[in-house]
């Protein structure tokens, strides 16, 4: 049985702190989509999208966000990452 090899499964939130807007870096090998939710410090959420992993690094966040820390959190079907981002 041959064995699959799989990218692994990483995010980076760019720039970061930022001022206007950051863009996430997607590394998957899978095909689902995924999902990007954030999370004030309060644990409100904020912002919730679902994209195609090839239009990941398209999506521009957080322009309209007040000030402060934020928590995103990317899934893909079992993977899970959380980023701390910071709006100056």
């Amino acid at each position: 049985m041959p064995e699959v090899v799989s990218a692994p499964f990483s995010v980076k939130a760019y720039p970061n702190p930022y001022s206007e807007n950051f863009n996430l870096s997607l590394t998957t090998s899978g095909e689902g989509t995924v999902g990007v939710v954030v999370y004030d410090m309060t644990g409100k959420m904020i912002d919730q999208r679902e994209v195609r992993p090839s239009d990941v690094s398209e999506l521009q966040i957080g322009d309209r966000y007040p000030s402060g820390v934020y928590n995103v959190v990317v899934t893909q079907g079992n993977e899970v990452k959380t980023l701390r981002v910071i709006k100056r």
